[in-house]
């Protein structure tokens, strides 16, 4: 389970932010919260970024990427590791990216300034604490803390700085002298290692799914469910969202790869099979995030997704949601984290205040990052629990105005 995440000096962000899943100390939808069994803390199971465009609310997600593939991008070309026990079926995952600088640019100073990096997660009944600073590429820093959830203690598994390394007693007869500062301390040691602890953190970055939907071509990547009890749970979910499709098949080429997807659909005549291409496009979105929102329940993702409402109605985005609020099916402490522009589930029958997010600018291009919770109004008073947000957020209430801000006068343009 992600705690919190906080970073600076990150493309928009130029001051420190967090995005914090502990839940405030308010009395909504406290059923749906995720209780950690081991010492009965709580955390929130979803958080839902809303702002205009260009705001940051991609780029929250791209930090907690950035910082992901940064520590499994080694091990999966290094060692070639391609278990899934460690690496998330992500299509992005692989991708090709410069791991240069992604300081703010609008401040000459932040260029000679670290791109910092704090995260705070669990796995397996430990608590860790993950920091890295980067500054042209090269780490300056990276610690790694570790608590057991029963236990008040904090362990030091490692501090790394650019002229000193201090390994704890968990890796005794690690040797880490001649690392380059390029690599990330926790991949080297999982490479070359087979330590529980950092093999259990490692466990958590790669199961860190991401699903990036300003992609042109996200929705057309159609995950196969082989498990047939899978499949089952699929066709139900999509009958349950009134999409009346009850099977579809797959035709395969001479080498195996998919050739093309058929549906079925049922009509008062009898069957009636068409392939997967002549579907509406909220369909094709439909068999691309339901059978990965399934994966992610079943072992307690987190499932991060950018512009996850496109093409979906608002109906089927609640419907995604309260899978994840629903502590009868979210039962391994999945989270979901998402991007939004739809304003019909902003409302406090879906949302806890605390679930609810803004990214926007300020005068100096600076994205800035708040709940709704801890926003305060002009006369120091916070949101209630019993106001229209959505409502009040179009009317620019809550400092993220989602709207444009100047309007064109076009009348100008033909005199």
């Amino acid at each position: 389970m992600l705690s919190q995440f906080t970073f600076s000096n990150f493309k928009s962000f130029r001051d420190e932010v967090t995005l914090d899943f502990t839940p405030a100390r308010i009395q909504e939808h406290n059923n749906s919260l995720i209780t950690d069994s081991n010492d009965d803390e709580t955390f929130l199971p979803v958080a839902a970024l809303y702002g205009p465009n260009g705001g940051g609310k991609s780029t929250v997600l791209e930090a907690l990427i950035y910082l992901r593939d940064f520590i499994m991008r080694p091990i999966v070309l290094l060692s070639g590791t391609s278990d899934e026990k460690f690496i998330a079926k992500d299509e992005n995952f692989l991708n090709a990216i410069k791991m240069n600088d992604k300081c703010f640019k609008f401040d000459s100073h932040c260029k000679d300034k670290p791109n910092c990096f704090d995260i705070l997660f669990r796995q397996n009944n430990i608590e860790y604490k993950y920091q890295l600073q980067l500054l042209h590429g090269e780490i300056i820093e990276e610690n790694l803390y570790a608590r057991e959830t029963s236990s008040s203690e904090p362990l030091i598994i490692f501090e790394r700085s650019i002229d000193d390394c201090y390994l704890g007693p968990v890796l005794d007869g690690v040797a880490a002298d001649k690392i380059k500062n390029t690599m990330s301390l926790l991949s080297y040691i999982f490479i070359n290692y087979d330590i529980e602890m950092v093999g259990n953190a490692i466990s958590w970055f790669g199961r860190m799914y991401y699903f990036n939907y300003n992609a042109a071509l996200a929705d057309r990547k159609i995950p196969v469910l082989s498990d047939q009890k899978y499949k089952k749970l699929f066709l139900n979910m999509l009958n349950e969202m009134d999409i009346d499709i009850s099977d579809y098949r797959i035709e395969r080429g001479d080498d195996k790869s998919i050739k093309d997807i058929f549906v079925m659909h049922t009509i008062p005549e009898g069957n009636t099979e068409i392939s997967f291409k002549e579907e509406s496009s909220g369909t094709q979105k439909m068999f691309s995030l339901i059978p990965r929102m399934v994966e992610g329940l079943l072992n307690g993702n987190l499932i991060i997704a950018d512009e996850m409402d496109a093409k979906l109605h608002p109906k089927l985005l609640e419907y995604i949601i309260r899978l994840f609020t629903n502590n009868e099916i979210n039962k391994r402490g999945a989270q979901l984290l998402l991007t939004s522009h739809d304003l019909t589930t902003m409302n406090s029958g879906i949302f806890r205040r605390d679930e609810i997010w803004f990214c926007a600018l300020d005068a100096e291009h600076n994205s800035n990052l708040y709940s709704l919770v801890s926003f305060k109004k002009s006369d120091g008073t916070k949101t209630r629990n019993d106001e229209s947000y959505n409502k009040r957020y179009l009317e620019g209430r809550y400092g993220a105005d989602p709207y444009l801000k100047r309007i064109l006068n076009w009348e100008e343009l033909y005199e």
